[in-house]
């Protein structure tokens, strides 16, 4: 069972610091402004909002930091899950902020099954409704049925709906790519992409979709091109030399395709290797 943290609050005087005085919502301590703590609705948003943030990928050599890892994001989930629970069923919030958290609890619950993936569904309906101008709630819908329900069509409607009310969204783009690619549409798919990497040449996921849209086709010269940049953009990533290795043996280039299982031999090591203590 996970341990409860108490923050414990020293006296000051007692320790001689500088003692704090609070002036009009402003903390001043040692003469200099501090600024005011937050609300505790806005301790709740934060925390909620933390539960689906990217994590940092698990030590897997060694065993007890891999434990420990996956012990505290099981903990941050379900700790941004209650903040979400209480944002949402207080009462305080309405409008555009609630839409906001149930997107957030939409997230933290879409990648559960059954009853879980319901509840998330029913969160992205509410917030589509309290916010239908809102091209985030359908591209985050549409995510979640394609990432966990395998639902193309549906993820397809839903960001349609995203890119027409917000065209200037790369991302959105690059996910209605990877659903029209799953739905043997490649043009369709390319035509997204370019136009995604169009507003954010620095997308190294555009790149690589696009990469392996070119590859399904045959184009193995062009994906090759897109991976080399998905790879100079982000050279840690193991994955884009995985698909260059292929696309480049696919081309005949053996050493070429040697040389990227090397480097991915390299990255995999660093990540297995026990950490140092």
């Amino acid at each position: 069972m996970l341990a409860r943290c108490v923050l414990l609050l020293p006296a000051l005087a007692a320790l001689g610091l500088a003692s704090a005085v609070m002036m009009t919502g402003q903390a001043v301590a040692d003469g200099g402004p501090v600024a005011p703590p937050a609300s505790p609705i806005e301790d709740l948003r934060l925390t909620c909002r933390s539960g689906s943030e990217p994590s940092l990928a698990l030590p897997s050599g060694d065993a007890q930091a891999l434990i420990a890892q996956a012990q505290e994001l099981i903990a941050r989930h379900d700790r941004a899950l209650a903040a979400c629970n209480r944002l949402i069923d207080g009462g305080s919030l309405s409008g555009g902020e609630l839409a906001t958290a149930l997107l957030d609890r939409g997230d933290l619950l879409a990648p559960g099954t059954g009853d879980a993936y319901a509840r998330a569904l029913a969160d992205y309906d509410r917030a589509i409704t309290l916010a239908p101008t809102a091209a985030i709630a359908f591209a985050k819908r549409g995510k979640a049925h394609l990432l966990y329900m395998r639902d193309l069509r549906r993820a397809l409607h839903d960001l349609d709906t995203a890119v027409r009310l917000d065209p200037s969204q790369a991302d959105f783009l690059v996910t209605r790519a990877s659903i029209r690619a799953s739905l043997g549409e490649p043009d369709k798919a390319l035509a997204d992409l370019d136009r995604a990497i169009a507003l954010a040449p620095a997308l190294e996921k555009a790149w690589t979709v696009r990469g392996l849209t070119h590859f399904n086709k045959g184009d193995t010269a062009r994906a090759i091109t897109d991976f080399g940049e998905a790879i100079r953009l982000a050279p840690e990533a193991d994955d884009n030399y995985r698909f260059r290795a292929v696309a480049r043996r696919a081309a005949g280039d053996q050493d070429g395709a040697r040389a990227d299982e090397a480097k991915l031999g390299e990255l995999s090591s660093r990540k297995t290797a026990p950490s140092s203590r």
